[in-house]
């Protein structure tokens, strides 16, 4: 554009000479015009380019509030996940209790040996409670320490599954991941049919995530719908693919 003006304006040095006053004012009302259209080009094109990049700022802001609500998602489940067991495990304990006084007070003879030997019986529940409710207080250094003593001292209790899960995720709580893979591998390799498994899948994706390593985050979730398909994690699962 500076080029025409430079050329209208050599034009007009030229032609001065052999034009008359009023073609040389038409003249210069025409590069008045012209500056003055370059002017509001500019003008409009520094809006538009200021106004692309606050929407950019905006979208950029906007895919960073999603990535922290989804991790903030993934928190709530975790702790969704842990009240619900903790909720499962008094229910069967008051079950358990309920239909062992029930047997009592049907052979009277009995009550006393029933009451004094259900609780060396459930002793491995009352550690893995333990152990269970420092997690949800959020201790979880004295969590990993009650969970692995649980896991050498009962390994043939149903609730070694779940141990290694808990344990899984205390490791998440302080951020070592590489500890945390592992414990969640012990969970999908030794007990696949174990509820812990599919949760266990989920959860290792993230501490792949969380290293770095996209890859193997992707092929955790993957696992996770090809081997539990109509499980709610392969839901989740699913959603998080496609986020990725």
């Amino acid at each position: 554009m500076k080029k025409i003006i430079i050329l209208v304006f050599l034009i007009t040095i030229i032609i001065t000479g052999c034009t008359s006053t009023e073609e040389l004012t038409m003249i210069n009302r025409n590069i008045a015009s012209i500056e003055n259209d370059i002017k509001t080009y500019k003008e409009q094109n520094n809006m538009r380019i200021e106004t692309v990049l606050k929407d950019n700022d905006a979208i950029k802001k906007q895919i960073a509030d999603l990535s922290i609500q989804l991790n903030n998602n993934d928190e709530k489940i975790r702790s969704i996940l842990g009240k619900i067991e903790a909720l499962e495990f008094q229910l069967k304990t008051f079950y358990q209790e309920t239909k062992s006084e029930l047997n009592a007070l049907k052979k009277p003879g009995d009550i006393k040996t029933e009451v004094v030997a259900r609780p060396e019986d459930k002793n491995y529940e009352v550690r893995y409670k333990e152990a269970f409710d420092l997690f949800q207080k959020k201790m979880y250094h004295d969590a990993i320490k009650k969970f692995s003593e649980f896991i050498a001292s009962y390994s043939g209790t149903p609730l070694i599954p779940n141990a290694y899960y808990w344990l899984g995720e205390c490791y998440m709580g302080i951020k070592d991941y590489e500890m945390a893979i592992l414990n969640f591998n012990e969970v999908i390799k030794k007990y696949p049919n174990s509820e812990k498994a599919p949760r266990a899948l989920l959860s290792q994706a993230d501490a792949f995530f969380n290293l770095k390593e996209k890859e193997n985050a992707i092929i955790a979730l993957k696992k996770v719908k090809q081997l539990y398909p109509k499980s709610e994690e392969a839901k989740i699962a699913d959603r998080k693919l496609r986020d990725y």
